[in-house]
């Protein structure tokens, strides 16, 4: 049978030592400030490791941007290269699909045929300029004051002709400023030397 007595203290009781059992034991207060400390300590400790683990992240940061760099260093005279390649034949095929289907108003039309006549330069006399019937109705209808400077001009419809072409015919040959011609000829330009 066990053995149990009643020990009555004239004060509260501020600690005990029980056999087998070392140390001491702590108050509430006690208590709450270890936890507080430990918790700090933890937070410290996780904050030194996160600084640690932060740098060393910039650190592979900064060697892979490193290594990126020197690469693309490496790689910019094959991009510039396939670049100057590929460009001629991107402009040429924009320039095709923007001019695809255009029909150029009459002001535009009148421009064109004045640029074309403008390049037989001091040719003036017995030409030929040769339009689709559409702006050749245009230019009869607009009349412009340039076809004044051409004594002796005529003008001839081609239903091959697309709207915006035209062809200049002289004593010396033919200048040919149909958009297919100008598209071949800024291809030509755009080929690396």
């Amino acid at each position: 049978m066990a053995f149990a007595k009643l020990i009555a203290f004239d004060r509260p009781l501020a600690g005990a030592a029980f056999p087998g059992a070392g140390g001491r034991f702590c108050t509430e207060a006690e208590l709450a400030a270890h936890a507080q400390a430990g918790y700090r300590r933890g937070v410290d400790a996780a904050r030194l490791l996160a600084d640690q683990q932060m740098v060393e992240f910039r650190a592979d940061v900064e060697a892979l941007g490193d290594g990126i760099f020197q690469k693309l260093s490496a790689m910019e005279p094959s991009l510039v290269s396939q670049l100057r390649d590929a460009l001629p034949g991107l402009a040429l095929d924009l320039a095709k699909r923007l001019l695809a289907g255009y029909e150029p108003p009459p002001e535009i039309v009148s421009r064109l045929c004045e640029e074309a006549l403008g390049e037989l330069f001091p040719e003036r006399d017995n030409l030929e300029l040769t339009v689709s019937p559409r702006d050749a109705a245009f230019l009869e209808e607009l009349k412009p004051n340039w076809l004044a400077r051409y004594p002796g001009l005529r003008l001839r419809t081609d239903a091959a002709m697309a709207p915006g072409d035209c062809q200049v015919r002289s004593r010396f040959g033919l200048t040919d400023a149909r958009q297919q011609t100008k598209l071949a000829a800024l291809a030509e330009s755009l080929q690396p030397a």
